[in-house]
């Protein structure tokens, strides 16, 4: 019986999270998430994944799903500014605050938004829609007055500004925290809705 190529994908996958998380998406090689991996095959990324694109998606794909399902389960709550707001900020700021697997997502994150090997376009591209439409049209109507370009780059700034808080928050040791994790997570959406709606 053939063996299955899943654990060998899914190592590939933890080492290229973890580079990801600690060196950037352009900072880290095909052939030292290869060898982080414990893969001597050289073309075991591109039998798994095809590019560096292909990779990046399948990343994606496994770790996006939880964070989609929290901004779901938030949005059917949500009914006032604040909790609107929090579809937004929360599931990075729980992560931030979680596993030390989540620590290491928030952390790719945030080095995806920061990649300047890839255009704006294609960072959207890969990571799709991750159910915040809605929740933007809720909070432009709490905030009617607030001209629609304007708001969506409000949202847009306090998003890049949230998730690189989020990941240096999960980049830290215990002892290095000001405050507590459930002040840490309010305060983020506070400071999100502060940024949008003021």
């Amino acid at each position: 019986m053939p063996r299955s190529p899943e654990p060998a994908r899914r190592k590939l996958l933890d080492a290229a999270l973890a580079l990801f998380a600690e060196r950037g998406i352009s900072g880290s090689t095909m052939r030292e998430i290869r060898i982080a991996a414990g893969q001597s095959n050289t073309a075991a990324l591109q039998y798994h994944f095809g590019d560096r694109a292909g990779l990046l998606r399948a990343l994606l794909e496994r770790e996006l799903p939880p964070l989609v399902a929290r901004r779901k389960e938030l949005l059917a709550g949500s009914h006032d500014p604040w909790s609107v707001a929090a579809v937004f900020v929360l599931p990075f700021a729980e992560m931030a605050t979680g596993s030390e697997h989540q620590k290491l997502v928030v952390r790719f994150l945030s080095q995806l938004l920061d990649d300047h090997s890839l255009t704006f376009q294609e960072i959207l591209d890969l990571v799709g829609d991750t159910g915040t439409h809605e929740a933007y049209m809720l909070l432009h109507r709490h905030f009617p007055r607030i001209p629609e370009p304007l708001l969506w780059e409000r949202v847009a700034v306090a998003t890049n500004s949230f998730i690189h808080a989020a990941a240096l928050r999960a980049a830290r040791t215990r002892h290095e925290q000001i405050v507590d994790d459930e002040l840490f997570r309010r305060n983020l959406v506070d400071m999100f809705l502060g940024a949008t709606s003021s």
